[in-house]
């Protein structure tokens, strides 16, 4: 589509590397032609995975107010690591089932995450299973100790593996697994009902509050529905849709789904309401945004920035959402540049794009 145009008179055509602006050349003058071109479904993974991480990364930097690390890289929270970690895992599954093996989607995201919990320091009891190795467990950035343990990390220290139907961390209301969960909706032609059950499942890991497991799957829906194509605003409705006939329904992230795309700010709800609304309204003012002629990465980092007023967990949840929709050539170069582990995005998304069929 194009966007914008200035100039007159007949043109040829010069493609720019990132296939997002088209110079056109005559003897009449210069024209710019600003296009909006579909990204490739292992650049939507690969925005999906580093747009997240980096948007995380960089609100956790503004949160703390504390100088960098001396190199001065953006590093890896939570979300952004148990993001790569899932992915792996359903680079896991898949390569399984191609060679005609079925493996249980849930407990290899489980198992995981333990292998994460390991690297975190969590003590695990020996009840818990053996976890085998893979390269990802060998990068340091993607389980680097945190600054601070998250207190949801608690639910994976008994060795019980938490579910739909029993889920662990009843208390846990936040955002954080719908930050995590953006890369359940990375394969294309899932089905919705699968996808919202793999991100209730990954979400029951940790988190037991129904509004944090809804959360949840309305990022999974949403970012389902973008790598399919789809326009934010009608991913955003459409996961709203997903949420309305789900079991152990979370009224105020369906309200938080609701306000968000009606332009309106929610007084009340859970944390993890709060993250989603403030992830999704910012989301959806920059795709109106870039409508209106403006530069994806300038939109990107402004929704970085808005997002995270309502804290890392929405800002990892835009970013995943813009990363996707956009690919990930919206991401803001010098954050691509900066963040530790970008190259474990670069791997991960490349396994999965091929283990999916997508690449």
């Amino acid at each position: 589509m194009v966007t914008q145009v200035t100039g007159r008179g007949p043109a040829h055509i010069l493609q720019s590397p990132s296939e997002r602006t088209l110079t056109l050349l005559s003897a009449g003058g210069r024209y710019i032609a600003h296009v909006r071109r579909s990204p490739n479904p292992l650049s939507r993974i690969h925005g999906c995975l580093v747009g997240g991480a980096a948007a995380e990364g960089v609100a956790l930097a503004e949160a703390s107010g504390a100088p960098g690390p001396d190199d001065g890289a953006i590093r890896l929270g939570a979300a952004g690591q148990l993001s790569l970690y899932t992915a792996d895992a359903l680079v896991e599954v898949l390569e399984w089932a191609n060679a005609g093996v079925y493996a249980d989607q849930a407990a290899c995201v489980w198992l995981a995450f333990l292998r994460w919990a390991g690297g975190q320091g969590i003590p695990l009891p020996s009840s818990a299973p053996p976890a085998q190795q893979r390269w990802i467990d060998s990068r340091p950035a993607a389980r680097r100790a945190l600054p601070a343990r998250p207190v949801w990390a608690s639910s994976l220290a008994g060795g019980e593996m938490g579910t739909s139907a029993r889920p662990l961390g009843a208390a846990f209301d936040d955002g954080a697994a719908a930050a995590r969960s953006a890369p359940f909706g990375l394969i294309v032609g899932t089905p919705a009902e699968a996808v919202a059950a793999m991100a209730a499942d990954g979400a029951s890991l940790t988190h037991g509050h129904a509004s944090a497991v809804q959360a949840a799957v309305a990022v999974a829906l949403a970012v389902s529905e973008l790598a399919r194509g789809s326009r934010l605003r009608d991913a955003v409705a459409a996961a709203g849709e997903g949420l309305a006939g789900r079991r152990g329904a979370a009224p105020d992230v369906a309200a938080a789904v609701d306000a968000a795309l009606n332009g309106r700010p929610i007084e009340q709800g859970s944390a993890a309401a709060f993250a989603l609304h403030g992830a999704l309204a910012a989301a959806l003012e920059a795709e109106n945004a870039t409508e209106s002629h403006a530069g994806a990465a300038d939109a990107f980092s402004a929704a970085v920035a808005s997002a995270g007023s309502a804290g890392p967990d929405a800002a990892a949840i835009a970013g995943a959402l813009l990363g996707t929709r956009w690919g990930a050539d919206a991401v803001p170069a010098p954050w691509a540049a900066r963040l530790e582990g970008a190259d474990i995005a670069v791997e991960l998304s490349a396994e999965l794009a091929a283990a999916s069929g997508a690449g």
